[in-house]
């Protein structure tokens, strides 16, 4: 096994000198798994605590060092495609750059915001421009059923009484009896395993066991959801799987094994229906979601143009509203980008976002492609869009991050797709 080992480390230091698309890749799984397992604060060594789309004050993070390598890779190799993905991008940031000048305050606070924002950018253009040096490998989609899996160690490890994070304070006792795994919180850890999902679907089948690696994976991921007890993301994956299930049945690509998929899935959501009906009963309305809302539509009448500055709608709104003062933004990612960059600010945030799922789905309703990315996106829509309307962590930390590496990569992955045929599951 040793001398396996060597030779296998000794043939990919090889593939690293030589080929430039090895580098790409092995940059892009760095990222993947800084943002999914270790997305540790390297400095400075006090972090200000802040609920916001970023930290208090700029903050280098583990993930902040890989997507640098990855972007200078990138770059070097292949610019046109960096530069071609990140135009999607340039409304947006002049938008940033002109209100940063004439509106926001400069705070760090708002500038953490900044460069929280100019980060999705950039790993949204390392998706899409990684993607052909991926494509042979799909290195990506394995990084994230790694993940997947590694999370579900940590799981086990809790249950066993070896919790490999401990999560303290008053947030511990919320988030007792419920799955953490190396996350902060379960609904950090379930928005993960979502993106782990929507990779374990787009896993290539060719064989027998990369089969059973890609299915078992996403049973994982079921799993793991199930552990968290988030009622959102549970519904949100489990609409991917049907969805997704709906479109291979009309595209004519239904197989057999879709039904032990859908098996899987109906035994998790039985078993999941103690925990759902006692946190339903325990919040049939959702908490206080319909203050918040009514604060965020107040904060957007009085800024719909500038908004507050990126990061400060808790600073901001919270000076009016004690709840929200107490770190609990408005539970819609909508509403809460509109107040913070302003109406037409926001469009312009998600317009990137938008194109990537129109083209998905031109490509699956129209072209009726073969390729899996654009079916998946298609399918992950009505999910995201749950995830997105009921909570705001979609546009928090490292898991906006990780929508806009996924989106840019099944983004570049559908165009490619154009010229393309078979799906790789002979």
């Amino acid at each position: 096994m040793v001398v396996r080992l060597t030779e296998v480390g000794r043939t990919v230091a090889r593939g690293l000198r030589s080929d430039p698309d090895q580098r790409i890749v092995a940059a892009l799984a760095l990222v993947v798994a800084t943002l999914g397992l270790v997305p540790v604060a390297l400095a400075p060594a006090d972090v200000v605590i802040y609920a916001g789309v970023a930290t208090g004050t700029p903050t280098l993070y583990s993930y902040t060092i890989a997507i640098t390598v990855a972007l200078v890779l990138v770059a070097l190799h292949t610019p046109r495609r960096l530069v071609r993905a990140l135009l999607l991008w340039v409304p947006f940031l002049g938008w940033v750059a002109l209100f940063a000048v004439l509106s926001w305050d400069a705070s760090l606070r708002t500038l953490s915001g900044i460069l929280h924002f100019c980060l999705a950018a950039t790993v949204f253009a390392i998706g899409a421009a990684a993607e052909r040096a991926d494509r042979r490998h799909s290195i990506l989609l394995w990084a994230f059923a790694v993940v997947a899996w590694l999370q579900l160690f940590a799981i086990t490890a809790a249950v066993l009484g070896f919790p490999l994070r401990r999560v303290s304070g008053q947030q511990a006792l919320d988030v007792l009896g419920r799955a953490t795994g190396l996350t902060s919180h379960p609904g950090e850890l379930a928005k993960l395993l979502f993106f782990c999902g929507l990779c374990a679907l787009t896993l290539p089948q060719r064989t027998v066991r990369e089969r059973w690696v890609a299915w078992t994976t996403l049973g994982v991921v079921l799993l793991g959801v199930s552990l968290t007890q988030s009622r959102t993301v549970l519904a949100a994956v489990v609409s991917v799987i049907l969805v997704f299930m709906l479109l291979e049945l009309m595209t004519g690509r239904w197989q057999k094994r879709y039904f032990v998929v859908l098996g899987l899935t109906g035994v998790l959501g039985v078993a999941s229906l103690p925990w759902l009906i006692e946190r339903f009963l325990a919040d049939p309305g959702g908490g206080s979601r319909q203050h918040l809302l009514t604060v965020a539509w107040d904060v957007i009448r009085a800024h719909p143009w500038t908004g507050v500055g990126p990061n400060s709608y808790v600073a901001v709104a919270g000076a009016s509203d004690r709840l929200t003062a107490s770190g609990v933004p408005v539970h819609n990612v909508l509403l809460l980008s509109a107040a913070e960059v302003g109406i037409l600010g926001a469009l312009l945030l998600w317009l990137p976002f938008v194109r990537t799922a129109t083209t998905a789905t031109r490509s699956v309703f129209r072209s009726r492609t073969s390729e899996l990315a654009p079916r998946v996106l298609v399918s992950a829509l009505p999910g995201l869009l749950l995830i997105g309307m009921t909570g705001w962590g979609l546009l928090q930390g490292p898991y906006f991050l990780m929508l806009a590496l996924v989106s840019g990569y099944f983004g570049a992955r559908t165009r490619s797709s154009a010229g393309v045929r078979g799906d790789g599951r002979d």
